[in-house]
């Protein structure tokens, strides 16, 4: 379990950075070079938990980077993702292929990473119903 959390936390990290700005001008060059710039997500709302935890890790290493966190739905990210109005859309399924050819018209490139399963079960307590439980 600890060995998928920090693959998610990479990922996750390794693409809050790809989507940064560059260091200013007199910042120290190299790795401890302090990042500025803006990342913006939006879309899933069963992704937004695992993008708010690490953006707010994020934010206590790299202070100078805003980063925001929505949570529009798939569609709803997709769509700003496909006008360039977002770094990262959160999403629980593929891009489909109407999106993809809005993405296209904008000049915009995705990169699908899977960093998570998500899914529903339905829970019920047999007294709400009044089911009998059988021995």
């Amino acid at each position: 379990m600890k060995i998928k959390s920090l693959l998610v936390y990479s990922l996750l990290t390794s693409a809050i950075l790809v989507s940064c700005g560059t260091p200013k001008q007199d910042a120290p060059k190299g790795e401890d070079a302090p990042l500025t710039g803006e990342v913006k997500i939006d879309g899933s709302s069963t992704v937004y938990p695992i993008s708010e935890a690490v953006a707010e890790e994020f934010r206590k290493v790299q202070p100078d980077v805003k980063v925001t966190v929505g949570l529009s739905g798939t569609g709803g990210g997709f769509k700003k993702f496909s006008r360039g109005e977002i770094d990262i859309n959160d999403a629980s399924r593929t891009i489909k292929e109407e999106e993809i050819k809005a993405c296209d018209a904008n000049n915009i490139h995705s990169l699908e990473l899977e960093i998570a399963f998500d899914g529903l079960s339905v829970v019920v307590n047999p007294k709400t119903i009044g089911l009998k439980i059988l021995p």
